[in-house]
């Protein structure tokens, strides 16, 4: 008990909270679009339906000079773009293996998920169809290989995001139930974390931020419905969400980041929204409503405003004048969605 709330204290440290503003958020840019040319995300080759989910983009990374990296999960490709979403470059193509000769294997992905900048601009890319997180300078050369599939210390099996701090990343190891703790170089560390529905347990892991300080994490569970609060040894200190549609609830939380002020932004994918949150988990306000509709990952960068990679395409959210508004189009994306959201109003 005293751990955790030494935990909950230090994240709290510092913070300058800013008030809730219901309705202050505007979407400000928004790029992208459904195909394989620069600057646009998802293959079209996979079907409608459910199988739609894929032509998403995947991770949202704010690097140190401002430019804004997210990952093209269906082109395997990572793209860079200024805030304002003007194309400039991009790296990567598609190598599948299932993490064995992966080792050798580099600039390459099959289904990347998340993605984080160090404060040196190295972009780290978690390759989840190859079972291992890939370390790249800022132009895209490869720098070094954070695991490789397997189940034993140091193994991955469908890691899906990365939150890299001074010293240490740490890598979501989805089929393994687990946070896996590395060095900036590839080193493995140690882990916590085991599969289960009790305080601390993991059925599917799947954002993770480390505050602003470096030493707390946030984890969201996509099928517990909520959010856990971490030291970076594993300490559980809190958890906030539970199943539902109100402000504080949770259907299917996907990515997770913490803006400069402490305050906690969460993908709420189902419920077509973020919800912004205190260091601790009291609610703030919820934004993106009517303007998303499948957000997956978020990142925050330093002047406050919210990226959001939703379907097939990235928005920015400030607090400014903002665009027209234009309506969010379903398009069959979100039949897993209403099928969890079935099962969870029906309180099964």
């Amino acid at each position: 008990m005293r751990r955790a709330v030494a935990i909950l204290a230090t994240a709290l440290a510092g913070t300058a909270l800013a008030p809730a503003a219901a309705g202050a958020w505007t979407v400000e840019a928004r790029w992208g679009g459904l195909g394989k040319a620069p600057g646009s995300f998802g293959s079209g080759v996979l079907g409608g339906g459910a199988n739609r989910q894929y032509d998403s983009p995947g991770g949202v990374a704010v690097a140190p000079n401002g430019t804004v990296l997210v990952v093209d999960v269906s082109n395997n490709r990572v793209q860079r773009f200024t805030r304002d979403g003007r194309f400039l470059r991009s790296f990567g193509r598609r190598a599948r293996d299932n993490g064995f000769r992966a080792i050798r294997l580099t600039g390459r992905f099959f289904q990347p998920e998340g993605i984080d900048v160090d404060s040196r601009g190295s972009v780290y890319v978690v390759d989840a169809g190859n079972d291992r997180v890939m370390r790249h300078r800022a132009g895209g050369a490869f720098q070094s290989r954070l695991g490789f599939h397997g189940s034993y210390p140091g193994q991955l099996v469908q890691p899906w995001d990365v939150a890299v701090g001074p010293r240490e990343a740490y890598v979501i190891d989805q089929g393994n139930y687990q946070v896996d703790r590395f060095s900036r170089t590839g080193r493995y560390r140690g882990s916590f974390g085991r599969f289960g529905r009790g305080p601390g347990e993991l059925v599917t892991p799947y954002g993770i931020a480390l505050n602003p300080a470096g030493n707390v994490l946030y984890v969201t569970d996509h099928v517990k419905h909520e959010v856990m609060i971490f030291g970076t040894r594993g300490g559980l200190a809190a958890t906030f969400g539970s199943p539902g549609v109100g402000p504080g609830q949770f259907l299917k939380p996907a990515g997770v980041a913490v803006g400069p002020d402490g305050t906690v932004f969460v993908a709420d994918r189902c419920n077509r929204r973020v919800q912004r949150f205190t260091p601790d988990g009291r609610y703030l306000e919820s934004i993106g409503r009517g303007a998303l509709v499948t957000p997956t990952f978020v990142d925050v960068d330093a002047s406050g405003d919210l990226f959001v990679a939703d379907h097939h395409r990235v928005l920015r959210f400030g607090q400014g004048r903002g665009l027209a508004a234009r309506g969010a189009s379903h398009n069959g994306v979100d039949i897993q969605c209403r099928h969890v959201a079935e099962l969870v109003l029906r309180g099964r």
